[in-house]
């Protein structure tokens, strides 16, 4: 599964969203996504078997952006 990740020039996530199929869920909007701001960028990631499991809480205070090789790693 991928995940949209909102994050700072520090790797310090912002904001989670797991990507699925608007149409299934039932919404009516086409399209959805976070338009960074100012020092943030948006990384799309596909999770691995574990991570996908995770409620979006957990990975978002227990992970971070590692900004150089662009992937969500663990935090210590």
């Amino acid at each position: 599964m991928k995940a949209m990740i909102l994050h700072d020039e520090h790797g310090k996530i912002i904001s989670i969203s797991k990507v699925g199929n608007l149409k299934e869920a039932g919404s009516k909007f086409l399209r959805v996504g976070m338009v960074p701001g100012p020092g943030q960028r948006v990384l799309e990631v596909e999770l691995d078997a574990a991570q996908e499991r995770l409620p979006i809480r957990d990975l978002h205070g227990g992970f971070h952006v590692d900004v150089a090789a662009s992937r969500l790693v663990k935090t210590l």
